[in-house]
């Protein structure tokens, strides 16, 4: 892990101790930092962060301000960061379910929700995943004794909902190719691994590798285009292979 990254996530625990005392339980990396896809200069930084109980309006507030604060040192595009109660990332997830979410950076526009109904659930689902097999942690207890993972089936459904999402509101971008390649490997591997490595996984299987190829290029901050048409086609084909896949793990 980048030093600056590792620094930052250092930075981002002190706040949220700070601000949340006794109910801070722990702060983690997910995203590409987690997975191993991180590209500097160009991936976001992706935290989850857990506390004891509810919190009242003006405590969200106040943890807000300070992560808001905070993004303007991001070393990478912007930071991503979710805040859970412990009650509810320690069970099956059935919504966002999110006491704060606030992103910012200085690549990436300033937003906070602390409303989960009103944010598409699936997002955070993924991220609870992968908190749960291969977060990294930057203070508090080992992720496995705080997240449950997350049945296959659900994820499944949460990718359904991702592909659907990407169609409606982002179209011809390199997060709907990559997120698609990572999506089509879990569905046929049952592998939730970076969205380079999917990416690399999936060129080998599709009939127009140069969709891929550009949102690769895309990643790493190279000029590539992408053709509208080759990525629809993409993301229907690998919303087929979510609905039709096993909701259970295939026998090794």
């Amino acid at each position: 892990m980048p030093e600056d990254v590792a620094g930052f996530g250092d930075d981002v625990s002190r706040r949220l101790q700070s601000c949340l005392g006794a109910r801070f339980v722990g702060a983690y990396f997910v995203g590409s930092v987690a997975l191993g896809g991180f590209v500097p200069n160009e991936s976001d930084v992706d935290i989850v962060a857990v506390c004891d109980g509810r919190l009242s309006d003006a405590s969200k507030t106040a943890v807000a301000d300070e992560i808001l604060e905070a993004t303007d040192r991001c070393p990478a595009r912007g930071l991503e960061f979710t805040l859970y109660r412990r009650e509810i990332v320690g069970a099956p997830p059935i919504g966002a379910d999110f006491e704060v979410n606030a992103n910012g950076g200085p690549r990436m526009d300033r937003s906070v929700h602390l409303d989960a109904a009103s944010e598409p659930w699936f997002w955070y689902v993924l991220d609870r995943a992968i908190a749960f097999r291969c977060g990294r942690r930057i203070a508090g207890p080992p992720t496995t004794a705080i997240f449950a993972d997350v049945a296959r089936g659900t994820l499944l459904t949460a990718m359904v909902e991702s592909m659907g999402w990407h169609r409606r509101h982002e179209g011809a971008t390199l997060y709907s190719v990559l997120n698609a390649a990572r999506a089509w490997r879990f569905a046929e591997d049952g592998v939730l691994g970076s969205k380079l490595e999917g990416a690399a996984w999936a060129r080998q299987r599709w009939s127009s590798p140069a969709v891929i190829d550009a949102a690769v290029e895309l990643r790493h901050g190279r000029p590539a285009d992408l053709d509208p048409q080759d990525v629809d086609e993409l993301l229907e084909h690998v919303e087929h292979a979510l609905v039709g896949a096993p909701s259970e793990p295939r026998d090794p």
